[in-house]
């Protein structure tokens, strides 16, 4: 704790997202005049326990804590923490992270934090094919929101040059395709309409590329969207509706077909049955990984861990909430025994605290969009490299 320093200062300024779109950072000015900055990501497919209405007005935020009575106040980052988590609900818990960010930035730069740690990095979980409602990047028609490769080695600077050539065998394989409109997004069709298609493709590259042993796929199915009162439909593709224990099947023929490590959100948040019964199946072949399942909450994951709902947990900070809450998830999961990922989201800023907090606390994965066409991810992979010393001379 940095005793004596509190608050001078809050204020906001416009930037833009990753989406080139205007969002809010925040500066926070200690009392002795250093300044820090925090700005959140945002998702485009969002848990039921996530913000889904509006963010509250900055300059309200603002009057909010100086009536409080928290400016001046000495404190350290888990005492601001605690006051963002109660009042999460009335600011958002977009704008607690990016005041809790802000903060950390503030007290980061006084203590003059030294970032060549020299730890071991992380395994890229590389974004590669995109469905759903929200596909813009490498887009598919699926009704899953995301397809992944893994690396089963930890060559960082391989995988780093693996996924480019990925990505350039993947792009030549798009553009001899038809496309359809999704959601106002050009996307790209396979001679099967069905969610096997883009595993196919995944297949075929990794084969072409003599690296099917060096890679497992993951699925991220956001399966809360896929959500219907008669079960859970795949409306972009068969427009078939298959009940909890049809999905379950469903799942277990994928990975029996092909090298499926990692089936993220393969059921809704609250379909317990279902994710405890996939869970028991998969006997150390598979990960069943809880994203919106948990969104980064602490609590969620050590009762799922309880449960037997899921062996993996992925944390996103601005799910959290704090930086104190994005911690104390990741150390909950790994208590729990799970295998824990860090992610992005795919509206984001310059921000590289996941980068940070997976080299921090040895996160063994991290979810990173593609390389070629999302640059905030190479920012964050490029902040990877300098805290892990991975290529240093």
């Amino acid at each position: 704790m940095l005793e004596g320093r509190g608050i001078r200062t809050i204020q906001h300024r416009l930037i833009l997202d990753s989406h080139g779109r205007p969002t809010t950072e925040y500066l926070i000015e200690l009392s002795d005049g250093t300044w820090g900055m925090g700005s959140s990501s945002q998702g485009e497919t969002i848990s039921i326990y996530e913000d889904h209405g509006s963010q509250a007005d900055p300059r309200l935020v603002e009057e909010r804590i100086a009536d409080d009575g928290i400016m001046g106040r000495p404190m350290d980052q888990a005492a601001f923490d605690r006051y963002l988590s109660d009042r999460i609900g009335e600011f958002g818990r977009n704008t607690c992270f990016a005041l809790s960010l802000a903060f950390l930035d503030a007290q980061s730069a006084v203590a003059g934090v030294d970032v060549r740690r020299d730890v071991k990095p992380p395994r890229i979980c590389f974004n590669v094919l995109n469905g759903g409602m929200h596909a813009y990047t490498n887009p598919v028609l699926s009704d899953f929101a995301e397809f992944l490769l893994v690396p089963t080695h930890d060559d960082l600077l391989r995988s780093i040059d693996e996924h480019a050539r990925i990505q350039r065998s993947v792009a030549k394989r798009l553009k001899t395709g038809t496309q359809v409109v999704v959601n106002g997004n050009r996307v790209n069709t396979f001679a099967n309409r069905d969610n096997v298609a883009p595993l196919r493709v995944l297949a075929e590259v990794l084969d072409e590329l003599a690296l099917s042993d060096d890679y497992v796929m993951m699925i991220d199915a956001s399966a809360g969207d896929l959500w219907a009162p008669d079960g859970y439909r795949f409306a972009l593709t068969d427009s078939v509706s298959r009940t909890s224990e049809a999905l379950c099947e469903y799942w277990l023929r994928l990975v029996e077909e092909f090298r499926i490590g990692f089936l993220e959100d393969p059921f809704h948040e609250q379909d317990f049955t279902a994710w405890t019964a996939l869970t028991a199946e998969s006997e150390g072949r598979f990960e069943v990984v809880g994203d919106n399942f948990y969104s980064s909450d602490a609590e969620r994951i050590v009762a799922g861990a309880e449960a037997g709902h899921t062996t993996a947990a992925i944390v996103k900070p601005n799910q959290a909430g704090t930086v104190s809450a994005t911690v104390s998830a990741i150390r909950a999961a790994q208590s729990a025994g799970m295998t824990v990922i860090t992610s992005h989201r795919s509206i984001s800023t310059e921000s590289t605290f996941v980068s940070d907090v997976t080299c921090e606390h040895e996160v063994p994965f991290i979810k990173i969009g593609p390389l070629f066409t999302d640059y905030s991810s190479v920012i964050r992979l490029n902040r990877i490299l300098r805290l892990t010393g991975v290529g240093r001379g």
